[in-house]
């Protein structure tokens, strides 16, 4: 149970800090989508220099491109190509 209140208390102090990351738009700013192990040793955003708003970053079991993870690229790249034309 300390490890529920701890997690809980995190994430008010990141919701309270979010500030105008909220206004980000949807698609990622660096236009790009990262397919990564969900391996917990893993950080995409240090490995790969990226902040709130980079990167759509889509984790799973060995980083592979299962259909799970192909239908998240496929969704992401929807949101990067696609709302780039209107």
């Amino acid at each position: 149970m300390a490890e529920r209140a701890a997690i809980l208390q995190a994430n008010r102090r990141y919701s309270e800090s979010f500030g105008e990351k909220g206004s980000l738009p949807l698609p990622p700013a660096r236009r790009i989508a990262i397919l990564t192990c969900m391996d917990a040793r893993l950080d995409p955003a240090a490995y790969a220099g990226l902040q709130e708003g980079d990167a759509h970053v889509i984790r799973n079991a060995g980083g592979r491109a299962s259909d799970d993870a192909i239908r998240s690229l496929v969704i992401s790249y929807k949101l990067l190509v696609e709302r780039r034309r209107l």
